[in-house]
């Protein structure tokens, strides 16, 4: 999207990852966010590791490291080491692959040292929350790289996980995409459903930026007269877009053009050729391939 505009989200934090080696990305460590990690923790250890607690001395200590299994772009990187200051803080962290690296089969992303039991106790939580994080990522990355040539940009959506989407939203940005708006409270945007009982008469009095979702070319025309900053097209076709964009450039340039709804790795370079500002895709989020890691004690 064209640098005068953006859509309004907020960082939950306004700590900046750059000083953790992750430039240009906001960080997961909001209240809320910490409060998942921690339950997240609790979920798997429940009242203690009794199999680590039974067979490993409570004084081992020694050295572990987490292998990549699957090719992709890694995420997570201020996720485990906020894991391991609430698991405990004394084991050590050492990241061979950065927020946003390529991942290679049997190649170690990061190092720990320190306590075994205390390593043992965050592997499978650590390990589902990159994998997950990660392939959104991953996906991300391969969408942006259809559209590379065009100026499109990639959006994510809120067809995130339930409690997740702070973190989802940075595996996003993390794979080169961009955010879509937060939640609700974020940025009014006129959806199918709002059009069954609302008056959009009341959009032409409303005195901040707005978005609206259209169907067909009628809609459309309806829209550009209510005056939004920014016209979503859903469910078109890359050629009724393409005349969509026509449409638009000629009658109301100052209006950005989102595409939605259907966007494949097959055809979201036609969208993109299509000249749409943006180009939101739910699968994103919603059903990604995890990558697969393993944690081995060394």
């Amino acid at each position: 999207m064209p640098k005068n505009f953006s859509y309004p989200t907020r960082p939950n934090s306004q700590a900046s990852s750059a000083a953790h080696g992750v430039p240009g990305h906001p960080l997961p460590v909001s209240r809320r966010t910490l409060n998942l990690l921690k339950e997240a923790l609790k979920e798997d250890i429940g009242r203690g590791d009794i199999t680590s607690n039974l067979v490993t001395p409570p004084r081992a200590w020694g050295e572990a490291r987490v292998v990549a299994k699957d090719r992709g772009i890694f995420c997570g990187e201020r996720l485990v080491k906020e894991l391991f200051r609430i698991v405990d803080p004394k084991v050590k962290l050492e990241f061979r692959i950065r927020n946003g690296g390529k991942l290679r089969r049997g190649k170690t992303v990061f190092k720990m040292r320190g306590p075994i039991r205390s390593i043992l106790k965050a592997e499978r939580t650590m390990v589902n929350f990159i994998g997950h994080l990660s392939g959104i990522a991953t996906k991300t990355r391969q969408f942006v790289n259809r559209v590379r040539k065009y100026p499109a940009l990639i959006l994510d959506t809120r067809k995130t996980t339930p409690l997740w989407r702070e973190l989802e939203k940075v595996a996003v940005q993390v794979g080169g995409g961009y955010n879509h708006r937060q939640g609700l409270d974020e940025f009014l945007m006129v959806k199918e459903n709002h059009r069954v009982h609302g008056d959009l008469k009341k959009l032409r009095r409303h005195s901040g930026n707005f978005e609206i979702e259209v169907r067909s070319l009628g809609e459309l025309w309806e829209a550009i007269g209510l005056g939004p900053k920014v016209i979503l097209l859903d469910n078109f076709t890359p050629k009724a877009a393409k005349r969509a964009v026509e449409i638009v450039r000629k009658e109301a340039p100052g209006i950005f053009l989102e595409a939605s709804g259907g966007i494949t790795l097959e055809n979201v370079r036609r969208f993109a050729a299509a000249g749409v500002d943006t180009i939101s895709v739910g699968s994103l989020t919603h059903s990604v391939k995890a990558v697969d890691f393993s944690l081995l004690i060394d």
